[in-house]
């Protein structure tokens, strides 16, 4: 397909009660900066951005307050990256009724490469494993996270890196 008529990617930045602010606005301005260059160049954006959680407002890492999130999505039109980022805390609690949500939510949903994907950012992958999503699958995360993810899904390939970007893709 000409690049000039393919649909932009829907990138939804999933964000939970203590996301850490550089694990999203970190990949957002790249995306933005990416954008920008396309449409100064003459092509069309190559990212649609959103910010959802289960709650229209959640409190950053910073203590932040974000209002106007979208709802997690019912359905894709098109190409989108699903990302989960960090959180606070020496563990990733899952035991909040955001967090559960955002669980069941991610459980329900089927990625499947070029249409869904999902990406994660630092510890996002802990919470990706929570919801079943890297069984069978190679990852990375904060160092710190490292065990946590081994333990949270044994099935999972956990990679040492000082890279904690995964882009999660489906065998196909």
């Amino acid at each position: 397909m000409d690049p000039q008529q393919q649909p932009p990617i829907r990138v939804v930045f999933v964000l939970l009660p203590g996301s850490l602010v550089l694990d999203w606005a970190g990949p957002a301005e790249a995306l933005r900066i990416a954008n920008q260059r396309l449409v100064a160049s003459g092509r069309p954006e190559r990212f649609a951005i959103e910010f959802a959680s289960p709650r229209p407002t959640s409190m950053a890492s910073v203590g932040v307050a974000l209002a106007g999130l979208s709802p997690l999505p019912a359905q894709w039109d098109g190409p989108a990256w699903v990302v989960l980022v960090g959180l606070t805390g020496q563990t990733i609690a899952i035991d909040n009724p955001e967090t559960q949500d955002l669980l069941h939510w991610l459980r329900g949903q089927r990625f499947e490469r070029g249409r869904v994907e999902l990406v994660t950012v630092c510890a996002g992958a802990v919470l990706a494993a929570h919801a079943g999503a890297l069984a069978g699958r190679r990852a990375t995360t904060h160092h710190h996270h490292l065990d946590e993810l081994r333990a949270v899904e044994p099935r999972c390939d956990v990679v040492s890196s000082s890279a904690t970007f995964s882009l999660i893709q489906p065998d196909v």
